[in-house]
């Protein structure tokens, strides 16, 4: 492992900690400081383990999904009854999605088999249904189907990795999987106002453990690529 990608992984684990922790004892002065730096300190680390050896398209997409998802965070900062912001954050992170599925699956790999035809058929369905629980929220619901099922799609690919023996396929999996569960929390509570004990530092939590578990998925599966 190269040094830098050693300091950056560090500090994007000093800084989550540090996130998680002041949120859940409901210290929020160091939040808007400290998310903006959350996914750069991550993204740092991810392209210095990569770069300049591992370039292409999968390095590209996998920075502008890091650099969208921190757009995103940015834009989830601010707070109003519009929810203009929140889309805006939303759509962001949907693009950012997009590119995450795009560098694990390619852009024209086909499937194999019905088992792989199945997991990427199954968030057309469930998508839908996720998306009619926030029916109330000021949000296009289209926009809402099309996230979700980005979101769900993450974990078919996990899915199709581990079906196709890849050695971090059950990164992907798990790192889908803590994402949906980040996002519902956080949308449980901005359109139905919901509300339960450490709410922000366990959505914070669950994002960062897979933002890190995506990434890492892409990472070495690059750098095991490169070295077969």
């Amino acid at each position: 492992m190269k040094a830098s990608t050693r300091y950056f992984g560090i500090l994007f684990v000093l800084l989550s900690v540090l996130e998680i922790v002041t949120t859940g004892l409901g210290i929020t002065s160091f939040h808007p400081w400290i998310k903006p730096l959350l996914i750069p300190s991550l993204a740092a680390a991810a392209l210095c383990a990569l770069l300049p050896e591992h370039r292409g398209w999968q390095t590209a997409l996998l920075a502008n999904a890091l650099l969208l998802h921190t757009v995103g965070d940015i834009l989830l900062l601010f707070n109003d009854p519009d929810y203009a912001f929140f889309e805006a954050g939303l759509r962001a992170f949907l693009v950012g999605n997009i590119c995450y599925v795009i560098a694990l699956i390619g852009f024209s790999e086909k499937l194999h088999g019905w088992k792989e035809i199945l997991l990427a058929a199954c968030p057309l369905v469930i998508a839908p249904l996720i998306a009619s629980h926030f029916k109330g929220a000021a949000i296009s619901q289209g926009i809402l189907v099309v996230y979700a099922f980005t979101l769900l799609y993450l974990v078919s690919c996990g899915g199709i990795w581990l079906l196709r023996k890849r050695r971090f396929g059950w990164r992907v999996l798990v790192g889908g999987l803590f994402f949906i569960a980040s996002d519902v929390l956080l949308a449980l509570n901005a359109f139905n106002g919901v509300e339960f004990p450490l709410r922000h530092a366990t959505v914070m939590g669950t994002y960062l453990i897979a933002e890190w578990l995506l990434v890492s998925a892409i990472v070495r599966d690059r750098l095991q690529s490169a070295e077969a």
